[in-house]
């Protein structure tokens, strides 16, 4: 009777931890990461989950983890079992590639609570409690990181291990090339909030080429900030580039104010300009506080009446097109030289260009209007380098002698 007993309580542990799929590891915010534990053999499972249900203070998230992955490695989902008897080749391919996104996913989750705890008079919507925890986002970035180190060699150790039963050839280059910085953090976490690590999960899938009879060959995708954000919404990627060119250019380092800097263009450059909206009063608010002194102005406003036509300043592609909170509806438009134009506040969801379209200085993409975060009829003008950061569009104007300029 005993050990039916106990062979019930077994049963039943194994088909809690094969339901917990999405089971939650912790990643250590401390500034010196432990070296990752072996991958337990599938003849420990039964007992590590034993230990985790039992509440026992020495199981590690990892070990958690790991027993997850080893009994559904004993189940069938990525047995030796199952690669041997019920499966093909291919079959055990994609199962693999499969359970190694899931080992990624759940590698990637840091322990929220903790790191809530760490953040400061913080308010998800406003971008200066991003700065004033620039420490709290570095902490998460540098675990995250190193995360994503170990997760990917755990999910190339998954990987090796069900293509030697199969007898399937397999080569793996390199690790993944993402580096988060707190910016990049910050914004994704602007965005997503705690859905940030399914993104960075997401945007990590492991590529292959070859086939289970010639071989496999594994690479690691190479994302961009974008390729992250691009895992949300269309208005959740926009917010995220808009939130990340904004720390970029407001905040240092430690998360201290940068002081306001003029931007010099080539003699070049200032000559593929024109004047967006033609006789438009051109004014300089670089750096004004809005939102009750919560965040800074990243542009210039020229004065025009409503519906006034705007036209394109350079030859370029459109990149953006939609309506936001603060913008109102939006153009944006990237030129050859990798500048990016943020026309706002258009009167209505533009019906002249469309994202992807190709368009040239002086096509009218849009009209004057007064919707999002303004007060009056007018076009926002803001502009990015290419390396991410706002510049002042008054400064363009004045080099380039457009006008006319409000002194």
């Amino acid at each position: 009777m005993a050990k039916k007993k106990k062979k019930r309580e077994i049963l039943i542990l194994l088909s809690v931890l094969l339901a917990a799929s999405t089971a939650s590891v912790r990643v250590s915010l401390a500034a010196a990461t432990p070296e990752p534990e072996p991958t337990p053999e599938p003849s420990q499972a039964t007992a590590i989950l034993s230990e985790a249900c039992l509440g026992a203070n020495t199981l590690s998230g990892d070990s958690a983890a790991y027993a997850a992955e080893m009994l559904r490695w004993e189940a069938g989902f990525i047995s030796r079992t199952s690669l041997n008897k019920n499966m093909t080749k291919n079959q055990i391919v994609n199962v693999s590639f499969d359970a190694a996104a899931r080992l990624m996913k759940t590698r990637l989750r840091p322990n929220w609570t903790a790191w809530n705890a760490t953040l400061i008079a913080f308010e998800p919507g406003v971008y200066d409690s991003y700065a004033q925890n620039a420490a709290a986002f570095t902490a998460l970035a540098n675990a995250l990181n190193q995360s994503i180190l170990e997760s990917s060699a755990a999910c190339v150790r998954s990987i090796s291990r069900d293509f030697r039963a199969a007898d399937i050839p397999l080569s793996a280059e390199g690790q993944p090339q993402v580096r988060l910085t707190w910016r990049e953090c910050a914004a994704l976490y602007y965005i997503f909030g705690e859905r940030m690590t399914d993104a960075i999960s997401a945007s990590l899938a492991i590529e292959r080429e070859g086939s289970a009879f010639s071989g496999v060959t594994l690479t690691w995708p190479k994302p961009s900030f974008e390729d992250l954000a691009a895992t949300g919404t269309h208005d959740e990627l926009v917010e995220g580039v808009l939130a990340l060119d904004y720390f970029n250019t407001v905040y240092q380092d430690d998360g201290s104010m940068t002081p306001i800097e003029s931007h010099v263009f080539t003699p070049e450059y200032l000559a593929t300009i024109i004047h967006p909206v033609k006789g438009g009063l051109i004014k300089n608010g670089w750096y004004d506080p809005r939102s009750r002194r919560t965040r800074l102005h990243m542009g210039t406003d020229i004065k025009r009446r409503a519906k006034t036509p705007i036209l394109s300043m350079t030859d370029g592609v459109v990149k953006f097109i939609g309506y936001l909170p603060i913008p109102g509806y939006y153009v944006m438009i990237e030129d050859p030289y990798g500048y990016v134009y943020h026309y706002y506040h258009m009167f209505e969801l533009t019906t002249f260009v469309k994202e992807g379209d190709t368009v040239k200085q002086g096509q009218q993409i849009g009209i004057v209007g007064n919707t999002g975060n303004s007060a009056a009829y007018h076009l926002h003008l803001g502009l990015v380098t290419p390396e991410g950061k706002y510049v002042n569009p008054y400064d363009l104007f004045v080099q380039a002698g457009i006008g006319p300029i409000l002194p």
